[in-house]
């Protein structure tokens, strides 16, 4: 089968562990010969990076193909907010797809695939939405603007929509706010991750244990991202120092924005349990979560959260509404801990530095989870049959 993904705002990146990436792994593992058509920037470290186009064969052997967008009124944020690229017309024609996942539902763009499939009704089209009121239509303009501009679009292809592919009840409750979107030409399709065995856990706990003189009887902490306000890192770094506990080890992974590297460089220094890792590529922080008890994500969402899960380590984090559904959450959410406040960090802590058998058995339930929920390798198949 020919599988195309259509990314062209997403700056696929390689070596990443987005939904993109995974999902063109598992597609290749299948046996699917698999293109992504995406935009011209990725990521080099934290920062955004822009390219030339190319088209070429990844190591993997997916293709990539980076095409640039067409200019809109001389504008570069008309262009951007647009995502114009008659380029793609050409490669839907070369290819020939059997079925399409078009990563975002925003964009000019969507409509040449539907178009497309249109003209090839055994072509299969799918949507994903990644958009919910934290990253997109965050103000009255902005609502506007998607409302009406990609609602556009949106309603122009529909027609030939498969199915919307919602990461979460937010994203859905998006779509139908935004756009009007209806429960029937919806269905929920989790980010995932990679299943890490007991066995593979075990040997990077150790790993981590060898590495860093832990106690063996050590509870394994990580945290990570782009350190920004909204990670809420300082509190957590904060609620961790309440907690006096020689056992307890948090790892920090990631890129301290300007603004924030006077707050956090003191709190990271400061206590010899916390280790600031830098920047790691995704990989790097997969193989690291396998060997952790207790993955830190107070602030908001990210896809690291069902990475974490399927490396067996328990979450703590915000109750999201995404989370506190029945889609994410087992046994009335006692698969997390959740937290609103520093305070709720410190008792977390607390908690398990008391009486570890609560996370060991938040970490089983979690993993039970997982492997039912947000096994990628089950997840990718989503798009072969309507």
């Amino acid at each position: 089968m020919k599988i195309l993904h259509i990314g062209m705002p997403s700056h696929f990146t390689e070596g990443m562990l987005y939904q993109e990436n995974m999902l063109i792994a598992m597609n290749l593992a299948d046996g699917h010969d698999v293109t992504i058509i995406t935009d011209v920037y990725h990521y080099e470290g934290s920062k955004l990076v822009e390219g030339p186009e190319e088209d070429r064969i990844m190591p993997g052997g997916a293709r990539l193909i980076r095409l640039k967008y067409d200019r809109v009124f001389s504008s570069d944020l008309w262009t951007e907010k647009i995502q114009k690229c008659r380029k793609l017309k050409k490669y839907l024609i070369e290819i020939e797809p059997d079925t399409i996942l078009y990563h975002g539902v925003c964009g000019y763009e969507m409509m040449d695939v539907a178009d497309y499939c249109k003209h090839h009704q055994d072509c299969l089209f799918f949507m994903d939405s990644h958009e919910d009121y934290t990253n997109s239509a965050m103000t009255p303009a902005s609502k506007i603007f998607y409302k009406y501009i990609h609602g556009h679009f949106v309603h122009k292809a529909l027609p030939e929509v498969d199915k919307i592919l919602y990461l979460g009840v937010q994203m859905r409750d998006w779509l139908k706010d935004i756009y009007g979107i209806k429960d029937d030409k919806m269905e929920f399709m989790a980010i995932g991750g990679i299943i890490y065995s007991l066995e593979q856990q075990r040997e990077a706990r150790q790993g981590i244990i060898n590495k860093y003189a832990l106690p063996n009887d050590a509870i394994i902490m990580a945290h990570s991202g782009k350190l920004s306000a909204g990670k809420r890192t300082e509190e957590l770094l904060k609620a961790f120092a309440k907690v006096n506990d020689s056992r307890l080890a948090l790892f920090v992974f990631g890129s301290i924005p300007d603004d924030m590297e006077p707050i956090l460089r003191p709190l990271l220094e400061a206590d010899n349990r916390i280790h600031f890792m830098g920047w790691k590529v995704n990989k790097e922080i997969e193989e690291f979560l396998a060997g952790v008890d207790l993955y830190c994500q107070p602030g908001g969402q990210s896809s690291t959260f069902e990475t974490a899960m399927c490396c067996g380590c328990a979450n703590m984090t915000y109750p999201h509404e995404t989370y506190k559904d029945e889609t994410y959450s087992d046994c009335n959410g006692e698969n997390y801990f959740f937290v609103e406040t520093e305070d709720d960090m410190v008792q977390v802590f607390k908690m398990i530095s008391e009486n570890p058998a609560i996370l060991e058995q938040t970490k089983a339930k979690s993993f039970a989870f997982a492997k039912m929920q947000f096994d990628y390798e089950a997840i990718a198949r989503r798009i072969y049959t309507v």
